[in-house]
């Protein structure tokens, strides 16, 4: 599997997204949506980052009408790519990891199993935890990333991957944990989150 080109590829995709919307390059969320859920289902929750981002950056205004074409734009190009390909593919046997259906029983298969925790702490270090402790010296765009990217990501894999597959987390990792982290050291170092310009709110 480490020789699937899609779970990296979704981390560009995801990457690639959050420098779009923070350049407020909007439009081009668009077509990046197509690339995107041509590659892989988990990418649905791009358009999500841009509404979010549009309505917690500024929560007192509201979204445009050209804004909310182009969320909207991109979650039909989502919908259009996901229905046509299980439509063009016709309906594919369900592979069950290690012999466990998901939902409850490959939620308790997560976390009863002590490689789970300890591939989780060698792929991901101390760093979710560092991020998060410095969550309010985020600028508010990071911030709303968070929200609408790490919650859903993690319950969905808890209950419908094998979590100790950590390369299915690099996404968060890489958009949010990392970024998140190092704002919190400049935080501490009394450098003010504005000297990097692609990240001020």
């Amino acid at each position: 599997s480490d020789l699937q080109f899609n779970t990296y590829f979704d981390i560009l995709f995801y990457l690639a997204a959050g420098l779009l919307i923070l350049r407020k390059k909007y439009g081009w969320i668009i077509p990046l949506m197509a690339l995107a859920a041509l590659n892989r289902e988990t990418s649905g929750l791009i358009p999500i980052m841009l509404f979010g981002h549009l309505v917690y950056r500024r929560p007192l205004k509201r979204i445009s009408i050209k804004n909310s074409i182009i969320f909207m734009s991109a979650m039909f190009v989502y919908g259009v790519i996901f229905f046509g390909l299980r439509t063009f593919y016709n309906p594919q046997e369900l592979v069950i990891p290690y012999g466990h259906p998901p939902g409850w029983e490959l939620f308790s298969f997560n976390v009863q199993r002590p490689v789970t925790w300890i591939q989780l702490f060698k792929t991901l270090g101390l760093l979710p935890l560092l991020a998060v402790f410095s969550f309010k010296k985020w600028p508010r765009s990071l911030q709303s990333f968070f929200l609408v990217i790490v919650p859903v990501w993690f319950i969905i894999h808890l209950f419908y991957s094998v979590m100790a597959e950590t390369r299915l987390l690099l996404v968060p990792f890489a958009l949010v944990f990392v970024p998140g982290t190092l704002l919190g050291i400049i935080g501490t170092t009394g450098k003010e989150k504005n000297s990097i310009p692609i990240l001020s709110d």
